[in-house]
């Protein structure tokens, strides 16, 4: 303020001897010594102010996230007062669609979270973000500390995004009523035992188990098998088993009773169903259900000739839009986020697993995170959740709605299985 005051009154002065000038129509040696004094004053004023200027970047982000990206934004504009980030939340159901609408219409967007590499790779080959290599290599960055989470979001040897948090999928269990049935907590399960545990345990009041219908070839991917292969042999293995906790067993809710707005935390919390399958993000976000039990984790079930403890994840990033007009000074910002020991800790101190490698937050996160089985994060055997093709997502989508159909009574496994491959070849041929 006392710069822009310093200003203001200089071009008043400026603006005052000039026209003190014109009115005489002459300049004494006097004036014209002033006038160049504090024409070089107001040089130096403004030079000053320009090195001070305010950037504004433009943040977006999840609802699951939310108190992560604004305790972000907080740590980072104290560290570095010349600039606001401004945090926009998008409703979580919502988000990729509607970034992709504000990205297209280029509305101001400097950075923003990407659930995984299948929509990076969407995104990259539309051109809608930016490669990242240059900014990388000068910032001395090194993204092999990644490992393959990091894979995801490298489209022909371009990266277009800093990982953010790694996640991976686990068994949770309600231990009150474990220990009510007086039964052993169900660690380290092969699918036919969790199927058949599910199976002894539902009654008219109480689930086996509740497993959501996102990712529909979860236990194949757990063994290497994706999507994109020829040979689906346990994509259908885990298909089988789907169809026998929704249909035959009735061990699990539905796919038509989890349509719609369905909220997996808020069912379980409930307080009516033995266990879960979900992510480690359940360390975030299952305590706002307000359960009145004690909730507890397992390591994911696997098949018979499956490494222990072999699950699936993956990880987000921070990406910049490629219509920034600010690409340095939001680069300086997401390397915070996620290059960074205090970015981390702030992943850490909100229950996730931070995809950079710091003790400082490992340290934050095993504090922080006090829930029986929380140590499975940090032992389990990750595989990526999704191929790495530029179409995966677009796969995704279409088995998901096959087999739902077939779940649902319209046609058999088989039948299901067989479409997929029509839409697969189909969609690989675009």
């Amino acid at each position: 303020m006392k710069k822009l005051l310093a200003v203001l009154l200089t071009f008043t002065l400026v603006f005052g001897l000039s026209a003190c000038g014109n009115e005489a129509a002459s300049t004494t040696e006097t004036d014209t010594a002033e006038v160049a004094a504090v024409t070089e004053e107001t040089e130096e004023v403004a030079s000053d102010t320009s090195s001070d200027e305010i950037i504004e970047i433009n943040f977006y982000e999840h609802t699951d996230n939310e108190a992560i990206a604004k305790a972000l934004a907080a740590a980072y504009m104290e560290e570095n007062p010349n600039v606001i980030v401004n945090v926009s939340i998008i409703a979580n159901d919502d988000y990729d669609d509607k970034i992709k609408v504000l990205l297209s219409a280029n509305a101001g967007v400097d950075c923003f979270w990407i659930r995984g590499g299948a929509q990076t790779r969407q995104l990259a080959d539309t051109g809608a973000i930016l490669p990242l290599n240059d900014l990388i290599a000068a910032n001395d960055i090194d993204t092999s500390v990644y490992g393959s989470m990091g894979d995801a979001f490298t489209v022909e040897g371009n990266t277009y995004g800093l990982c953010t948090s790694k996640s991976c999928w686990l068994l949770w269990y309600n231990k009150d009523l474990f220990d009510a049935a007086g039964l052993e907590y169900p660690i380290n399960l092969t699918w036919e035992e969790y199927s058949d545990l599910a199976q002894s345990l539902t009654t008219d009041e109480k689930w086996g188990s509740v497993c959501p219908n996102w990712t529909m070839n979860l236990g194949a991917t757990a063994v290497g098998e994706y999507l994109t292969d020829e040979n689906l042999t346990r994509t259908m293995e885990y298909a089988k088993l789907q169809e026998r906790w929704y249909v035959t067993d009735k061990s699990h809710p539905s796919i038509e009773t989890m349509s719609g707005s369905f909220d997996l935390n808020a069912f379980f919390a409930e307080g009516n169903t033995y266990m879960m399958i979900n992510g480690d993000w359940t360390f975030l976000n299952f305590p706002a259900a307000n359960p009145e039990f004690t909730w507890c984790a397992a390591p994911f079930p696997v098949f018979d000739d499956a490494d222990a403890e072999s699950t699936v994840g993956g990880t987000s990033c921070l990406a910049i839009s490629a219509s920034s007009e600010k690409a340095e000074a939001t680069f300086d910002f997401i390397k915070f986020c996620c290059y960074s020991d205090a970015g981390a800790s702030i992943y850490a101190d909100n229950s996730c697993v931070p995809a950079y490698p710091s003790d400082a937050a490992l340290a934050v996160y095993q504090e922080k995170v006090t829930i029986p089985g929380s140590e499975y994060v940090f032992s389990a055997n990750v595989g990526l959740e999704q191929g790495l093709e530029s179409n995966y997502e677009e796969l995704n989508v279409a088995f998901k709605e096959e087999l739902n159909d077939a779940l649902v009574g319209n046609g058999t496994i088989e039948e299901a299985f067989e479409a997929f491959k029509v839409r697969r070849d189909e969609i690989n041929a675009k």
